[in-house]
């Protein structure tokens, strides 16, 4: 594979402004009764949480196969293609985007495309997916940026914790009953994701708790002499992720940084308050761009 790369992501991934060259976005869509709503077009992070905090109730749907394959055509015509999803487990999305790729890839095209399950969601996605997207802008091959991305999925760390998790009950991920009782109980639960599982490591109760348990919980995960691509995210409560973000700083060996909103179709399932951060070690070129 010496064709140069192009990339293609859901808008569930965390990317730059403006969104790389050579990349290509999906968007997700939200629904509001019959409104539709497509992820970081018609609807901003900042617009879809005041419409959440009202009152409102979402649904989401992923892109179809057909929308998948529109973008693999639409991508650059000398370039092979990668196409990163979150895990499979959580959503159709991967399966919408093999079937696609397995179309095109059928079609005589030279070009190839090739799917990444990257085993990651939100934050941690969104490195990876940076992370190759960056290689692509760059013109490298697809050999070259699937394997950063084999490295980098496996390498991702990303906790977070919910202030309510009615919204999950709403989707069935949880029971309901379990949802009333931790926020009866203003327990919130850190959790990993890691290799498209969610593990829980900690319960904290009351909001002052969390800051300290997500230190302690990163020092059990992370080394603090690696250096590292920190991505510090939240639902519509940035202070809490600065706070959370200068908590981080001070104890790992962080060299790139960022704080960001999670995307409208993330935070159908999250709600309002989340915060967390996704952590990766920067490798090959990444530190040359070290300040």
């Amino acid at each position: 594979m010496t064709r140069p790369c192009s990339l293609v992501v859901d808008s569930g991934a965390v990317l730059a402004e403006p969104v790389p060259a050579g990349t290509i976005v999906v968007p997700l869509r939200i629904v509001f009764g019959d409104q539709v709503l497509r992820d970081g077009i018609d609807i901003t992070a900042e617009s879809f949480y005041r419409r959440l905090e009202a009152g409102d109730v979402p649904t989401t749907s992923t892109p179809s196969p057909g929308e998948y394959l529109e973008a693999f055509r639409a991508s650059d015509a000398s370039s092979d293609i990668v196409c990163l999803t979150i895990p499979r487990t959580l959503s159709a999305m991967h399966e919408s985007a093999t079937l696609a790729a397995r179309l095109f890839n059928d079609s005589g095209d030279p070009r190839r495309v090739h799917v990444v399950d990257t085993g990651n969601a939100a934050a941690g996605f969104g490195l990876v997916a940076r992370a190759a997207a960056e290689l692509c802008a760059a013109g490298e091959t697809a050999d070259a940026v699937l394997q950063r991305v084999e490295q980098a999925r496996s390498e991702v760390v990303m906790l977070g914790t919910l202030r309510t998790l009615t919204y999950l009950a709403r989707s069935g991920r949880v029971p309901a009953l379990v949802a009333g009782v931790t926020n009866l109980l203003d327990v919130r639960p850190i959790f990993e994701l890691s290799k498209g599982e969610a593990k829980r490591l900690a319960l904290v109760r009351g909001e002052k708790r969390v800051v300290r348990a997500f230190q302690k919980e990163a020092l059990g995960v992370l080394d603090t002499a690696t250096p590292l691509w920190l991505a510090v995210f939240h639902s519509s409560v940035p202070e809490s992720a600065g706070e959370l973000r200068e908590a981080l700083h001070a104890e790992l060996t962080v060299c790139r940084s960022e704080t960001i909103a999670l995307s409208p179709v993330m935070g159908a399932y999250t709600g309002p308050g989340m915060t967390g951060f996704a952590a990766m070690p920067l490798r090959g070129a990444e530190l040359d761009e070290v300040p």
